[in-house]
């Protein structure tokens, strides 16, 4: 088993999956896009799509999109799982056809509601507080189920086939959030401090479901 991460920005690696992956010994290869990387399926028998603050339409200003699009419409049609995080879904649904766009800001924990029941998401809880952030969300690819549900942005979690997608992050750690955090010029001071101790309230919960997530992605087989 191998699985290849496409980081978008230096600052969202796999976080608490990469931790998962070590623990479990499983090999995996970062390809850094931001660096000028192709990204290539390679010998991956998973692949993870990271989280970056460029729009899926932004092609003509991050070619790599374009390119990873391609990258990940060639995966899907050989059954390679891919789990797509934050852009990474984004960039799942686009390169199956949907359209991806502008909506509601979403800074910070939430609680999305389980939609439907699927193999990858059987161990996790029908309320699941979640870290949200982004500004734009997707129409869902066809075929596909949807498998939680938010009240501000609908679509937070599909499958279709073996390709995953979370609107939401399972995969940070209190480092990330932090940094994330203060790096964000949109939020106040108070806001600032309030996720930080909404993290402090639910890190450990949200690190549990996503070993549980983890283990379920994995377990996905690459039957080509």
């Amino acid at each position: 088993m191998k699985v290849i991460a496409i980081q978008h920005v230096s600052h969202e690696p796999m976080g608490y999956i990469e931790d998962l992956l070590k623990e479990k010994g499983i090999e995996y290869e970062y390809i850094y896009v931001y660096e000028g990387e192709k990204p290539e399926i390679r010998d991956a028998t998973h692949i993870v799509i990271m989280g970056g603050p460029m729009g899926v339409y932004e092609e003509d200003k991050y070619p790599f999109l374009a390119q990873e699009k391609e990258m990940i419409r060639q995966a899907f049609k050989r059954n390679i799982p891919i789990l797509g995080i934050c852009l990474g879904a984004q960039l799942i649904a686009n390169a199956l056809g949907k359209r991806v766009y502008p909506y509601k800001k979403e800074l910070g924990w939430s609680e999305v509601k389980k939609f439907e029941d699927d193999f990858v998401t059987k161990d996790l809880p029908e309320i699941l507080t979640v870290f949200q952030w982004h500004g734009d969300t997707f129409d869902l690819p066809e075929g596909a189920k949807l498998l939680y549900a938010g009240d501000l942005v609908r679509n937070q979690a599909f499958r279709v086939g073996n390709a995953i997608g979370l609107q939401f992050h399972l995969e940070v750690t209190p480092e990330i959030v932090r940094d994330w955090v203060e790096k964000e010029d949109s939020l106040s001071d108070e806001d600032k401090k309030r996720i930080i101790a909404e993290t402090d309230e639910h890190i450990d919960e949200l690190l549990d479901n996503c070993r549980k997530f983890v283990d379920a992605f994995l377990s996905l087989d690459f039957n080509p």
